[in-house]
């Protein structure tokens, strides 16, 4: 009986195969309309971005630029409460498509859509109510008691804000599970080039407030992801009525696999943001206004990978689920070549132009900084290694391997962070970033990834050869 299932099994995937054979062919041509369109979207994210943190860090002064940066840093917060809802609808709506099953893509996008308005008004009431029941000196750091009531202020409209973007940010999710990242990609690429103009004109010609700067950042993402909202649902009008799909098994697969990106998400606050945290606790304002600019830096020429990276692990989940190993080694060795020849090369110019420019194009001193520019540039080559790894394993239905090394990497981060702040400054939180990510992600993550894509080629072949076996 057993063997007999596994005959009909391997007859099934051949069948599959000789089905999906073309679809191999479109997979990859819609990886490249996505690579495309997020490199325009990335040019203009990082011209916007390339901007932005000149024009907010002399519009705003030292102090408000600095409060500038915890406040956003505090109130991303907000998006973890979604609990990986995002990127769990994207692996369920890649595997419903590939299998034809529309029912289960509206459970799945009503049940996020679900969890996510949920999760964006209890985590807006949370803010609300922390920044005016806990001192700003507790929050923030000593520095900044006596902003409380402009804190308090500011939170208010950031945290609209920061909602709406929980909640529209379910749209993406979808559209990267049907492989349609180029709406995403092309939305936001006119948001950025609206919102860099604005952006241009609110400090050239205005004081602005915290407030003006967030909405105009983020105003234009929002409007974009809008828009792809309603394009959606009239192209898929089956979508529409997902809410009567919606059940415990639905919204069960999608938390298992959405807690994992979830984790992967708070480390990845606490990397984006935790540093800087660290240094406003344990420094002054301007040492965390230098190491915030380094950083930050440092993530702007890291976003160049993103164009290669981040259509990448829909594409590869969609593979796995119509078992195309092939295609998925192919991916994974051409892919391999661009990022780290691209990483190599923004790593140079890290090293080597990296404190001219922000000196003489930004016009920020970083005087008695310059060793953390270096530090951070070297940070970028390891860090954009170990990127890679994490966007195919998530794809390849390892997403709770990726987290567990995540929370270490970040973890070790901030330790290593406590001990070197105190005598290093801004180049201390640089070298502990460096050290968390080649102590252990940097050599174990590709042995973990030969091993998946082995087990992946194995579990296609194996029915196909008991079946040739017997015939």
């Amino acid at each position: 009986m057993l063997e007999s299932e596994l005959i009909v099994s391997g007859l099934l995937r051949d069948l599959r195969g000789k089905r999906d054979g073309s679809y191999s062919a479109r997979r990859s041509n819609l990886l490249r309309l996505a690579v495309l369109s997020s490199g325009l979207s990335k040019v203009t994210a990082v011209g916007l971005q390339g901007l932005a943190i000149p024009l907010v860090y002399h519009a705003l002064g030292t102090h408000r630029f600095a409060l500038y940066l915890l406040l956003t840093a505090a109130l991303a917060t907000i998006t973890l409460l979604q609990f990986g809802a995002g990127p769990g609808l994207t692996q369920a709506i890649a595997k419903a498509h590939a299998h034809g099953d529309s029912n289960e893509e509206g459970g799945a996008l009503a049940s996020a859509f679900a969890f996510a308005i949920a999760a964006a008004a209890l985590g807006g009431v949370i803010c609300v109510l922390l920044v005016r029941l806990v001192p700003a000196a507790t929050l923030f750091g000593a520095s900044y008691a006596g902003d409380q009531a402009l804190i308090i202020d500011t939170a208010d409209a950031v945290v609209l804000v920061m909602a709406l973007a929980l909640v529209l940010g379910v749209v993406d999710s979808a559209l990267a599970g049907y492989q349609e990242q180029v709406a995403t990609n092309l939305g936001m690429c006119i948001a950025n080039v609206i919102s860099t103009a604005a952006l241009i004109v609110l400090c050239r010609y205005h004081q602005p407030t915290i407030v003006q700067v967030m909405l105009v950042l983020y105003g234009g993402a929002i409007l974009s992801r809008f828009v792809n909202l309603v394009v959606l649902l009239l192209k898929r009008p089956y979508l529409l009525p997902g809410f009567m799909h919606m059940n415990r098994r639905n919204l069960g697969l999608m938390m298992h696999t959405g807690v994992a990106f979830w984790l992967i998400q708070a480390a990845g606050v606490l990397e984006q943001h935790g540093g800087t945290y660290l240094m406003a606790h344990l420094t002054t304002p301007h040492a965390t206004d230098l190491f915030g600019v380094i950083f930050r830096a440092g993530n702007l020429i890291s976003s160049a990978i993103g164009i290669f990276t981040q259509p990448l692990w829909p594409a590869f989940t969609d593979a796995v689920a119509r078992h195309d190993s092939g295609w998925v080694r192919r991916a994974a060795a051409k892919i391999k070549r661009i990022v780290m020849s691209i990483a190599g090369t923004l790593a140079f110019l890290m090293v080597t132009i990296g404190p001219w420019t922000i000196e003489h194009v930004w016009r920020v001193s970083i005087t008695g900084s310059r060793l953390a520019v270096i530090i951070i540039g070297v940070y970028v080559l390891f860090n954009l290694w170990t990127h890679y790894h994490y966007i195919l394993l998530m794809g390849l239905d390892r997403a709770w391997t990726v987290a567990g090394l995540v929370l270490i990497e970040n973890c070790t981060m901030l330790a290593l962070g406590v001990a070197l702040v105190p005598r290093m400054n801004a180049s201390g939180m640089a070298a502990a970033y460096l050290l968390a990510s080649a102590l252990l992600p940097a050599w174990l993550l590709p042995r973990i990834l030969n091993g998946r894509m082995n087990d992946i080629a194995q579990s296609q072949a194996w029915p196909s050869a008991v079946r040739a076996q017997q015939i």
